[in-house]
């Protein structure tokens, strides 16, 4: 288990139902959960929030995640990506990796808790960044 620093999670869906759900699986863990149904929304709040990571769909009116994936990446390529699709392509599986997604998961999903698993993962890596540049900072002083 990662040494649990507070980091922040925002869940893109247009399908509230999914939204919820993964709100519910987040609650027992110290990560802050934010959620929104609107892609062009989500984007705006990376951009004018910090968030750690980002567990977007692929498919949603306005833009699709693929896209959003891209300019998440293109804005602020240490932001983590894991997408969730209900449309499973080769195509669209290859593209998330491609633009950088860490991980995809399929909908409906087998078990929740492998979501939580790869969000655990990201904080373990995001943890040893941190803690490289902490190094690094120390040793300019």
């Amino acid at each position: 288990m990662p040494e649990k620093r507070n980091y922040k999670i925002l869940i893109v869906d247009d399908d509230k139902d999914i939204l919820s759900m993964l709100e519910m699986a987040f609650l027992p863990t110290s990560y802050d959960v934010t959620t929104i149904d609107h892609p062009l929304q989500a984007y705006k709040m990376i951009e004018n929030e910090h968030f750690d990571m980002v567990i977007s769909d692929i498919q949603m009116p306005q833009m699709d995640g693929l896209t959003l994936l891209r300019k998440i990446k293109n804005f602020n390529g240490m932001i983590q990506v894991v997408m969730m699709t209900a449309h499973i392509t080769i195509s669209n599986t290859l593209d998330a990796f491609r633009y950088g997604a860490v991980d995809i998961f399929f909908k409906p999903f087998e078990d929740i808790n492998e979501i939580i698993a790869a969000a655990d993962g990201v904080a373990v890596k995001l943890n040893r960044v941190n803690s490289i540049l902490h190094k690094l900072a120390e040793g300019e002083k």
